[in-house]
């Protein structure tokens, strides 16, 4: 019989028919024949467990040399050896696999579990409106394809029918088909507007939660929580203490001119997004991105638009003249709302930031207290 003492190691894999078993010897693959049944010896049991303690100090060779040597005096053939090590391998792999995709449906289902404690809002009645629309075009399209499929069966079984009848009820079936494409093209379209409008709900109501949850979380460690006001600016969460423009206005550092120059700077900086002026190129921003002229410029949008992107390019362009630190300053601080603090340095280099944020903002009152053409005009003549 095989000994008991080998309980004592992880079994990987018994196959009765081979005539084998793999254990695990400290992390090593012992395969052990048990066809016929036999015994290990003491020292054969003493050396796996030898084997073992050696393989938990990291010293593999040698554990795999020793588990090798027993083989040998058990008979263990290299045809044996390689088949158990695979059947083993097989089956160590399935089991991977299956505690995988066992955690996997565990976090699938504890997320579904989460999105089901955050209750959506009821939806809206213009949104019930257009889910019902959607509903009224459902039973459409099912009451037209129904007349069209009992439209097709008679066709079919008007063989016996004079050519006129079989005429008629062929134009039956092509108004009864059309009306079925109809009322399909009516329901996709409701439902594209209903989801849309579903979409902008839950949008806003996501958004308005996040907002909450923001400012909590901020007066929870102290910090002054304030909301822009500015058109261009969305209404976006201000977390004033973080807000290094209005961090210093409120300390005395920069004055209300300086302060309103960048709020200014900042409407443009945000409206002007992945166009945000980055060099100072005569062509304008974005590397020579051409304006909106002519037609296109006709619209409110573009020509608000031009205006913002031609004021941010006027004011950096004036403030660039100054030097690098400044307009650096100003697209962090202004533009940007870090504080003189995140820009890193010493007490002297705070202060020689501050310093060069208030020029950069002198600069900037002084842009925006002329047209906007006269900049431009400028900018081109250079």
């Amino acid at each position: 019989m095989i000994n008991q003492d080998l309980q004592t190691f992880q079994t990987l894999e018994t196959n009765p028919k081979a005539g084998f078993r793999v254990l695990s010897i400290g992390g090593v693959p012992f395969v052990q024949p048990t066809t016929p049944p036999m015994v290990l010896t003491t020292d054969q049991l003493a050396a796996l467990r030898s084997a073992a303690r050696v393989a938990e100090l990291g010293r593999r060779r040698v554990a795999e040399a020793i588990v090798g040597h027993v083989q040998r005096e058990l008979g263990v053939s290299p045809d044996l050896h390689a088949q158990a090590i695979g059947a083993a391998a097989d089956k160590v792999a399935r089991i991977q696999r299956d505690q995988r995709a066992r955690r996997v449906g565990q976090v699938r289902r504890q997320v579904i579990t989460a999105n089901r404690t955050v209750a959506a809002p009821a939806p809206t009645p213009e949104v019930q409106k257009a889910l019902q629309s959607v509903g009224e075009a459902l039973d459409r399209l099912r009451a037209t394809r129904q007349t069209a499929r009992n439209a097709r069966e008679a066709l079919v079984r008007s063989k016996a029918l004079s050519p006129t009848e079989r005429a008629e009820l062929a134009e039956h079936a092509n108004r009864a088909r059309t009306a079925n494409w109809a009322a399909l093209a009516l329901m996709r379209e409701r439902s594209i507007a209903a989801e849309q409008l579903r979409r902008a709900q839950l949008d806003a109501f996501w958004a308005q939660t996040a907002e909450a949850e923001t400012a909590e979380l901020a007066q929870a460690r102290g910090e002054v929580i304030g909301a822009s006001r500015d058109a261009e600016s969305s209404r976006a969460l201000r977390i004033s203490s973080r807000d290094g423009l209005a961090t210093l206005f409120e300390a005395g550092a920069i004055t209300a001119h300086q302060y309103g120059a960048g709020r200014a700077y900042r409407v443009a900086f945000e409206a002007a997004g992945v166009i945000r002026v980055a060099s100072l190129n005569p062509d304008g921003p974005a590397g020579g991105r051409a304006q909106p002229s002519g037609l296109q410029a006709r619209s409110a949008h573009e020509l608000q638009r031009a205006y913002v992107l031609a004021r941010l390019r006027q004011i950096e362009l004036a403030v660039s003249g100054l030097g690098d630190r400044e307009l650096n300053v100003l697209r962090k601080v202004a533009g940007e709302a870090r504080t003189i603090r995140e820009l890193g340095g010493g007490g002297n280099t705070r202060e020689a930031n501050q310093a060069a944020l208030r020029r950069a903002l002198e600069a900037a009152v002084r842009v925006l207290a002329g047209p906007v053409h006269l900049g431009l005009k400028r900018a081109a003549g250079r």
